[in-house]
């Protein structure tokens, strides 16, 4: 998987698919220069494409500060 840049952080989608149900994962990491944190939610989704379009999603919010509870201030 290769990583996007949103607002100077490398966001990597590590979706995948949950074995029997059909349905993916809501899982990524957030990195910048030497720090690096994973993200997942409880969302699933039908397809990898919407898996993928929803971890963008979340990671933006995460970057811009509007996901309650989740917080990338303090990587370097």
């Amino acid at each position: 998987m290769v990583p996007f840049s949103y607002k100077g952080f490398a966001i990597t989608e590590r979706t995948y698919q949950i074995r029997g149900s059909g349905r993916w994962t809501l899982d990524l990491l957030i990195g910048r220069k030497e720090g690096l944190r994973a993200f997942s939610g409880p969302a699933t989704y039908s397809t990898e494409e919407a898996a993928i379009a929803g971890c963008r999603e979340l990671a933006r919010r995460i970057i811009e500060g509007r996901e309650k509870g989740c917080s990338v201030d303090d990587l370097s």
